[in-house]
């Protein structure tokens, strides 16, 4: 009986030493955000913003109607004067009214973007140090960010609210966090 016992304890602190390799493997993320095609953006109180709401020069976090939590879905929306973007080939359109939209994950190692300089039209991961340039697709000009945050495209629905086209057509965060390894 005894060693029945120590039998069951080794089993079980057996099994307990393989719960921090379990935890710890590299996993994909779920691919997608909870963005989809129609879904208002609204700000962190849930309230829909129209396409005027955001001066120019301004800049809010946005998320998905009904989504707010979801944190894998937050959203830089910046309103410029309308004609500066420089938009990427297939991108025309993207930007009504001169909103735009970026991933505010930074694509380096996954911290939020939250420092938009409107003079300069960048914005600063403070994590690392990684700088985007908002008039040409967000596209990093300096630190250790490799990629573009990913942009959103938007429309204006018949009452004047910002939507989503649909989700991001490339992957949110860092690489690592979108591809298996």
């Amino acid at each position: 009986m005894f060693g029945t016992i120590w039998g069951y304890a080794l089993g079980a602190f057996g099994i307990l030493a393989l719960v921090p390799f379990v935890a710890l493997a590299r996993r994909a993320a779920p691919r997608g955000t909870a963005w989809s095609r129609g879904a208002r953006l609204v700000d962190g109180d849930g309230a829909a913003i129209k396409a005027n709401d955001i001066p120019v020069g301004g800049v809010t976090t946005v998320f998905p109607e009904g989504h707010v939590a979801a944190a894998e879905s937050a959203t830089l929306l910046i309103r410029l004067e309308e004609g500066l973007l420089l938009s990427e080939p297939g991108r025309e359109g993207w930007a009504p009214g001169g909103n735009v939209a970026y991933s505010k994950i930074c694509t380096h190692a996954g911290c939020p973007v939250a420092v938009y300089n409107h003079l300069y039209y960048q914005l600063y991961c403070p994590c690392h140090q990684s700088v985007f340039d908002v008039l040409q697709g967000a596209k990093p000009l300096s630190g250790p960010a490799t990629r573009a945050l990913p942009q959103l495209a938007l429309d204006i629905d018949g009452q004047g609210y910002l939507v989503a086209r649909g989700d991001y057509t490339e992957p949110v965060g860092p690489d690592r966090w979108s591809r298996p390894s």
